[in-house]
């Protein structure tokens, strides 16, 4: 089966990969920040998802769109030009409610974290709530203690 062309990515597809690069974030990051997969920002940046060998055209709805363009640092004025007014609008809202995104740890390179992370990108937002409120539950108390404190607690 002949597969078909891929549709042409849309003005805010371009905008977006833009941004990423420029601010050189990587895409699972910017994905998690958005609340979507990163297959599905694949999707949306594309413009197309393939289905049976057949590439149909994507266009991210309003809201997800406006997160993808927070995620990587475009402004409403950009989304905007592109002609996409209603998610520009809500991204000017997010704009003025979001707090920016909290810096990066020092465990950002650690292959357990990111393989963690990788997992729950592709978890639906029910199941990836769950996994959050069960982590919470249990809280950092499993992290390795001082020797000392460890000794002290003994005795």
């Amino acid at each position: 089966m002949k597969k078909s062309p891929s549709p042409t990515p849309p003005p805010e597809a371009a905008l977006i990969k833009a941004a990423l690069k420029r601010k050189r974030i990587r895409v699972e990051d910017a994905a998690r920040q958005a609340g979507i997969g990163k297959s599905r920002w694949s999707q949306i940046t594309a413009g197309y998802q393939s289905v049976g060998g057949q590439r149909i055209e994507v266009r991210a709805p309003d809201e997800t769109l406006a997160r993808m363009c927070l995620a990587v640092g475009v402004t409403s004025t950009e989304l905007a030009e592109t002609g996409r007014a209603e998610a520009a609008g809500i991204l000017a809202e997010l704009e003025t409610t979001e707090s920016p995104a909290p810096a990066a740890t020092g465990h950002a390179s650690d292959a357990r974290i990111n393989a963690i992370a990788a997992l729950l990108e592709d978890l639906p937002p029910d199941a990836y709530e769950e996994v959050l409120r069960r982590v919470s539950r249990t809280g950092p108390s499993r992290a390795p203690q001082d020797p000392d404190v460890q000794r002290r607690h003994a005795s």
